[in-house]
């Protein structure tokens, strides 16, 4: 998976060429659905969003979604029974768009970006943010996002986000925690995935401040062996850096800290930059354990046992065997 995740900045440049010839009108606010990799667009995106955004992660949907909603399923394998469910009840309800390479989602969608197919979900990243941060760009949706720029610093700097997350990979010992704040927040928890699902390890996340409310207590114990990311910015908050220098020297007491500053010039290319980062840590990880990043046994597992209890039933969605969900 090694030369996919490189191909990361001509992916994005790419998905930019996906034909978006949608208009929605009235819209006042978003709900993304999906699972894994297909959710993590809508979890960096709503960060930039000038009206209320939500992501759904779940077999049901909030009550506030009515007419004024652009309910987007994202969904890469186009069946994956969470987005599937939400899809169908929101089609009832609200202005819909789904994001897929095909399947089921496809079928059921009347409004839909399709995506090249073929790829590991997680490895198609770039599809399901980019053709989107373009379309609500489009309809004003968004603020302060420079697609362009963003690709133009990850392909520009390609060689160094490399090395870095190569050196990263060496650096890390036992658990990964990752922490961010802001938009890094999205970004901690896209690495965390990436990690489990790549390198097939534990590796959790939190964000600042939330964390400093409970997690920071955790610390008092005699601790395993953890190494603490600390997802950073150059221009963040006095208050968060304050906090995130207390963290750091407590933290170092019982755990490793390493400290990855994004770069760009505005906060959707910082977050690209540390997207980008994130995912090749992880398979420069499992290069490094000696495990093979691709096949995701235990998913594909749980799927065929979902996808027979489905069988018996009268839902009947199809399940995703050959690839992992999103």
């Amino acid at each position: 998976m090694l030369d996919t995740v490189k191909k990361f900045p001509e992916q994005a440049e790419e998905s930019l060429k996906l034909k978006l010839d949608f208009e929605f009108e009235g819209i006042k606010n978003v709900a993304v659905a999906g699972m894994g990799g297909s959710a993590i667009s809508g979890d960096i995106l709503k960060h930039f969003s000038k009206i209320p955004f939500f992501v759904l992660r779940d077999y049901e949907i909030p009550p506030f979604i009515d007419e004024n909603t652009l309910f987007i399923a994202i969904s890469y394998s186009g069946n994956t029974e969470e987005t599937l469910t939400c899809f169908e009840k929101a089609i009832k309800k609200c202005k819909t768009l789904a994001i897929t390479s095909g399947g089921k989602l496809s079928e059921m969608a009347e409004n839909k970006i399709i995506i090249p197919s073929g790829m590991q979900p997680r490895a198609a990243i770039a599809y399901l943010l980019f053709p989107l941060a373009k379309l609500l760009s489009k309809m004003n949706v968004l603020s302060q996002i420079n697609i362009e720029e963003a690709i133009y610093l990850i392909k520009s700097n390609r060689n160094q986000i490399e090395k870095v997350a190569e050196k990263i990979a060496h650096e890390i010992e036992g658990i990964p925690i990752i922490y961010g704040h802001g938009f890094a927040s999205a970004i901690a928890r896209r690495w965390h995935q990436q990690l489990n699902e790549n390198a097939k390890m534990p590796s959790f996340s939190f964000c600042l401040p939330e964390c400093n409310h409970n997690e920071l207590e955790a610390w008092e114990r005699k601790l395993g062996n953890f190494t603490c990311i600390f997802l950073r910015n150059r221009n963040e908050d006095g208050r968060i850096k304050k906090r995130f220098d207390f963290m750091k020297k407590t933290y170092k007491e019982k755990a490793k800290v390493v400290e990855v500053f994004s770069v760009g010039k505005n906060d959707f290319s910082r977050a690209v930059s540390l997207l980008y980062t994130g995912d090749l840590v992880s398979i420069y990880k499992s290069i490094i354990d000696n495990i093979d990043a691709e096949p995701v046994n235990l998913i594909s597992k749980l799927k065929e046992e979902l996808s027979q209890h489905s069988r018996s039933s009268s839902q009947g969605f199809p399940s995703e065997r050959v690839r992992s969900s999103h």
